[in-house]
């Protein structure tokens, strides 16, 4: 694996032709080769099949809120109108488009998903030609192909493919215009920024990483204000025009930010999934499921990337700061919102992560076979096949379950259902139910309100989700559910912790009174 050696003195004459800026960043092996074309039509064309499958299965809870509170509004509401973090600004646009075009149908809300999911794989290859070699980044387009998460994320109706898309396009032009210095690249990276944090607010910190990798960079090299002078136009013509542009495109619906941000709309519970140790915990539950051998496979996995990782960081430390300062951006920046730690903020990383592990399968597959004589290429390739073959293994289960199960529940209740017995809802079931599939259930918001159900009823049905928020936001009411309902079905469903729950109440079981 050819190396490139750390930054070095230049002079004032070559850094004004940016060639202090390729030193700096470093760029790999794949720039001097041609492009792989066959190669990575052929991965695209697999990866656009792959997301087709299954692509019209039944809406999960966040993509029938973003289809009933935004892409369903006329497009002057969509721009003008900020409801809450469920809103991803471009996609709901996109979105809109689809749906007007196509008719309304899962498959059309999640369109631009897809549509974005494959675009990622040209954009990773021309990303990884950039600094590893053109095989390498080829391999890492074929994990991303298979990749269950990147799949899933594919086939889901939110901004996060458009944002990893948007931030592998924009370091792109963030190391070509770091090495040309030429004003295209520059203003090509504001265009790529701004419509990335358009497509989603939490990319607002990917740019901010990004802007202190270059000017760690530019600091460790300028020696003058007159060398940092010389390199206005990459400030002017890339962050600053990203900050225009992004708040022009954000300036209609500014107010709602605010408050929802750090206003009264806020909500004043603090659920576990605000905790960057329950994120951390979440992320490795997800990625075990999806993994074949579970926790054994996930700490080899972890050895590779960590292998990767130091490859890189000899190679170059920026281009690691490029990595890995976005992500610790993020997790700072929802840290001091109290914003809920999805792991799903940290997806737009999955790019360089996957170039991480093919470059740690090479530096493994070296070691082996400088240790038992074996070829280079076979070791490094034997390596990668093994992980293509550990992502294609739970690849089957994103197409036969859905995301969450909303209509077996409730086809199972009616069809259950004796008589004229009462169905209600409790968590976040009830604007799936009630605003999507039709349904006249009420929301159980306090446990007085079950009381008066079981008081009045010989029997009745409630179906919930998400318990973890119910037993946060409604204690009282959980701990309820848990003495007086018996569990007759969970519905299982790909998203973690979306299960759908069916319980029933019957009644020869005591009353609410006598439960507590």
């Amino acid at each position: 694996m050819p190396a490139i050696s750390e930054p070095q003195q230049v002079s004032d004459s070559r850094f004004s032709r940016g060639e202090a800026s390729e030193i700096c960043f470093g760029f790999g092996a794949g720039e001097r080769e041609p492009v792989a074309w066959g190669w990575l039509a052929a991965l695209t064309v697999l990866a656009a099949i792959l997301r087709a499958v299954a692509l019209n299965q039944q809406l999960w809870y966040d993509e029938i809120i973003t289809l009933l509170e935004s892409v369903r509004a006329p497009i002057w509401h969509i721009l003008t109108h900020y409801d809450g973090q469920n809103q991803h600004m471009l996609y709901s646009i996109l979105a809109h488009g689809s749906i007007r075009t196509f008719g309304e149908q899962p498959w059309t809300l999640r369109l631009p998903a897809m549509c974005f999911g494959v675009a990622c794989i040209p954009a990773l290859y021309f990303l990884g030609r950039l600094v590893t070699t053109n095989r390498e980044a080829l391999a890492a387009c074929a994990l991303m192909t298979v990749n269950y998460q990147h799949v899933w994320f594919s086939q889901n109706a939110r901004g996060y493919t458009a944002m990893a898309f948007w931030a592998m396009l924009a370091s792109i032009f963030l190391l070509r215009g770091a090495r040309s210095g030429e004003r295209r690249d520059w203003v090509l990276y504001g265009i790529a920024a701004s419509l990335g944090i358009y497509t989603h607010l939490m990319m607002t910190f990917v740019i901010a990483g990004h802007a202190v990798v270059y000017l760690w960079m530019l600091t460790s090299q300028v020696k003058s204000s007159q060398q940092l002078l010389r390199r206005r136009f990459s400030l002017l013509y890339g962050f600053v025009l990203c900050g225009v542009m992004s708040i022009l495109l954000y300036a209609p619906v500014l107010p709602g930010i605010v408050s929802h941000t750090v206003g009264s709309h806020r909500d004043p519970v603090r659920y576990e999934w605000a905790s960057p140790l329950w994120a951390l915990a979440e992320l490795g539950r997800g990625l075990r499921s999806t993994t074949v051998g579970g926790w054994l496979a996930l700490v080899i996995a972890g050895a590779v990337v960590l292998c990767g990782l130091f490859s890189y960081w000899k190679q170059n430390r920026f281009l690691v700061g490029l990595i890995v300062l976005p992500a610790v951006l993020t997790a700072a920046g929802v840290l001091a919102t109290s914003h809920n730690f999805w792991p799903r903020f940290f997806f737009f990383e999955i790019g360089f992560a996957l170039l991480i592990l093919t470059r740690g399968a090479v530096v493994i597959g070296t070691f082996v076979a400088q240790r038992f004589g074996i070829t280079q290429d076979f070791a490094a390739v034997a390596l990668i096949a093994l992980l293509l073959l550990a992502s294609v293994v739970p690849l089957p289960a994103a197409y036969l379950y859905p995301k969450q199960d909303y209509l077996g529940a409730m086809r199972f209740v009616l069809a259950q259902r004796q008589g004229g017995e009462p169905i209600v809802t409790a968590g976040l079931v009830m604007t799936p139910y009630q605003r999507y599939y039709g349904q006249p259930w009420r929301l159980m918001e306090t446990r007085e309100e079950l009381d008066a159900l079981t008081g009045g009823a010989q029997s009745a049905w409630l179906l919930y989700a998400m318990p973890g928020s119910i037993r946060s936001s409604q204690p009282e009411l959980w701990s309820a559910i848990e003495s007086r309902f018996t569990l007759v079905r969970k519905f299982p469903g790909t998203l973690g912790g979306g299960d759908i729950y069916v319980s029933r109440w019957s009644g020869n079981q005591k009353t609410g009174q006598d439960a507590r």
